[in-house]
């Protein structure tokens, strides 16, 4: 079996956005010309351990807002095989001083992220944002925000990072949600000023969302 340190590659063309990523955290990477062949060869520097290498690439990941995806490792540029990785991220979670490295397991893939820069909760979203899974992104904020802070979800957040859903993509979402069950807690509410706003009935009263969205819409305004 190939050792994880010696198959981790990279290509000069990076389609992951490597190269917004510090130059200088990438030094372990080096190009060798085998002029004498006409051909390239990618290889990793001995001395550097593989587990810090993705546990690095991982935070930078995460410092802009971004999952790495399990998947990703398997294909090109890296292009690990099942046998590589799977000691690999082993390693990965039982080593202290990578503890921060967290997995979220989502429907489609497993996904890695520092707890140094991001929270689980916003974890979570950029995990249903990967997946597709607009009606349950949807669902999954409004309810967050209900219960935690208590407070209902102002639809324009949808629009935001980590989202950045189009409004017909919202505005169809919240249509099919309209008769599924399992967003069945999820009502739409406005302000007095028509600025919509949902809330989940598992955490909150439409008239508790009622008056909360007009606080935060109206009243605060006119009572300074």
């Amino acid at each position: 079996m190939t050792n994880p340190g010696e198959v981790l590659t990279l290509v000069e063309e990076d389609p992951d956005n490597l190269s917004e990523i510090d130059s200088n955290k990438r030094k372990w990477l080096k190009v060798r010309r085998q002029n004498e062949e006409g051909a390239s060869e990618l290889q990793v520097q001995e001395s550097v351990n593989p587990t810090a290498i993705v546990a690095d690439f991982i935070r930078q990941h995460s410092a802009s807002g971004k999952l790495v995806a399990r998947s990703l490792f398997l294909l090109p540029p890296y292009s690990l095989t099942e046998e590589d990785l799977m000691p690999l991220l082993e390693t990965l979670s039982q080593e202290e001083a990578l503890a921060d490295i967290t997995c979220i397991q989502g429907t489609e893939d497993d996904y890695f992220y520092s707890t140094h820069t991001m929270t689980a909760n916003y974890a979570d979203m950029c995990v249903q944002v990967m997946e597709k899974d607009i009606c349950r992104a949807i669902a999954a904020a409004v309810r967050f925000d209900c219960q935690t802070y208590p407070r209902p979800y102002k639809v324009a957040m949808l629009e935001l990072l980590p989202y950045c859903f189009e409004a017909q993509q919202i505005e169809a979402a919240l249509a099919a949600m309209d008769t599924h069950p399992d967003y069945a807690d999820i009502r739409s509410v406005a302000s007095s000023n028509a600025v919509p706003y949902l809330f989940s009935e598992r955490f909150m009263s439409y008239g508790k969302a009622y008056g909360l969205c007009e606080w935060l819409e109206v009243e605060q305004y006119q009572n300074p």
